[in-house]
């Protein structure tokens, strides 16, 4: 991959053989690379996660030529009901053996997707959606998506805010497809 990005990317049911070569690869201690731990209380609850990396990429698909490193994340939340513990698999086509590295853009992801997901789903109601016919559901989280990077572009942050001001003001729709970025910033 040239330049400066890369990706790291869960690995999960849907792809059988790369999860099970992946658990296979990550399995036991002794084959890991290098390994970071970091503990957080946040809202009551107290997480911990294991990340180790390994080198270890045989038996891998040659079609996936691109994947240098498995991961395994272990993550383990206590709350003062319950403990919940999971493991899951990732891979990328970063070198680094840091798994500083890779705790930093897992973390990141779950972040910006669980932000997307709750706007999308709580906000938007996309999970109760009964568009299912041909590509409308495709077409609808698209349309989505579009108005969730217009009102960020112009500076409405709560897109809650942002879908009454437009319910109400139907003449505002055009305002923030051709205005200047930031117009409706609050101050």
């Amino acid at each position: 991959m040239s330049g400066e990005n890369h990706y790291i990317l869960q690995v999960r049911g849907n792809q059988k053989s790369l999860l099970r070569q992946v658990r296979i690869n990550t399995a036991g201690n002794a084959r890991c690379v290098d390994g970071f731990r970091k503990t957080s209380l946040s809202g009551g609850c107290l997480e911990t996660r294991d990340v180790s990396v390994y080198k270890d990429i045989s038996g891998i698909s040659e079609e996936r030529v691109a994947l240098k490193r498995p991961v395994r994340v272990e993550r383990n939340v206590l709350t003062g009901k319950a403990e919940d513990y999971e493991t899951a698999c990732y891979t990328g086509d970063l070198r680094s053996g840091r798994a500083a590295v890779f705790a930093e853009h897992v973390r990141s992801r779950w972040g910006m997707e669980n932000r997307l997901h709750r706007v999308k789903d709580a906000i938007m109601k996309e999970d109760i959606s009964k568009t299912a016919k041909g590509m409308a559901a495709e077409n609808i989280s698209i349309i989505r998506n579009i108005s969730i990077n217009l009102f960020g572009s112009n500076g409405l942050v709560s897109v809650k805010y942002a879908m009454e001001l437009c319910n109400s003001n139907f003449m505002e729709l055009p305002g923030l497809i051709y205005s200047k970025p930031g117009k409706y910033k609050k101050t």
